[in-house]
């Protein structure tokens, strides 16, 4: 089959569990304190994927790639300091949309802001996973039906933990499976972009350095928006824990299950 065709056919997929899984979080109403420990459990897998997956496969095409150990964790570094600049920003430009809306929207008004920050900062690992696709198409079938695999899974939980975080900032549900929309498109965007630059070139380590400032920004994700969210309700906090491991322990079982997906 030629590679286009079966890039096309990946995206396909990719798409169609992109949107299930995007959609998940809506199938039962879920109150507040429910929400929030579903995103105790979408933080926990965003760690698993961060520590068991991104942050090993980075520094192994890295190193395939010529590239030190300290090109890596600047790269990382550098992924994380973007998106928080990003959020700060962020932050910045809404002050006087939570003046005009008053106290009493304040806590809304700040989930709505932890959501644009990880549409953003998540938005960069699609696009680097855009790249991994083409890439692996380019290099060798049989790897990148294995990557296909891999990737399904991770985009599932991922458009899932989204999702949940967005539903925190009561945006209706309409408004944000269009947000969802977007974000499963990044990837196929990226994929196709890639594809065309690079068929036909050398690709070995390509994507080492990609991958590192991609774990950058999911850790700033992970750790500074989604974290901070699972722990916000006090009467809680022990069964957010319990999820945030059951979300790791989630993620792991896809690490020993399909391996390096990349």
């Amino acid at each position: 089959m030629d590679t286009i065709v079966t890039l096309l056919i990946y995206i396909i997929a990719l798409l169609a569990v992109s949107i299930l899984g995007a959609y998940t979080p809506f199938i039962r109403k879920l109150n507040d304190g429910q929400i929030h420990l579903l995103v105790a459990l979408s933080a926990g897998i965003f760690l698993g994927i961060l520590f068991f997956l991104l942050l090993p496969e980075a520094i192994e095409e890295s190193i395939e790639g010529g590239y030190s150990g300290k090109d890596i964790m600047i790269t990382v570094m550098i992924g994380f300091m973007i998106i928080l600049f990003a959020d700060i920003t962020i932050k910045e430009l809404h002050k006087n949309k939570k003046h005009d809306h008053g106290e009493c929207h304040e806590e809304e008004h700040k989930h709505e802001l932890t959501s644009i920050s990880a549409f953003i900062g998540l938005g960069v690992h699609a696009f680097v996973d855009g790249l991994l696709l083409a890439t692996t198409i380019i290099a060798d079938s049989d790897i990148a039906f294995v990557a296909l695999l891999g990737m399904c899974i991770h985009k599932f939980v991922e458009l899932f933990s989204l999702s949940s975080t967005f539903l925190l900032s009561n945006e209706s549900k309409g408004h944000i499976m269009k947000f969802m929309l977007v974000f499963a498109l990044i990837t196929p965007i990226a994929a196709i972009i890639s594809y065309v630059a690079l068929n036909g070139a050398s690709i070995d380590g390509l994507a080492g350095l990609p991958l590192a400032f991609s774990a950058g920004t999911f850790m700033y994700v992970a750790m500074c928006d989604m974290l901070p969210e699972a722990f916000h309700r006090e009467n809680q906090e022990f069964k957010s824990f319990i999820l945030l491991v059951i979300g790791m322990a989630i993620a792991a079982a896809v690490f020993l299950l399909l391996g390096h997906h990349h």
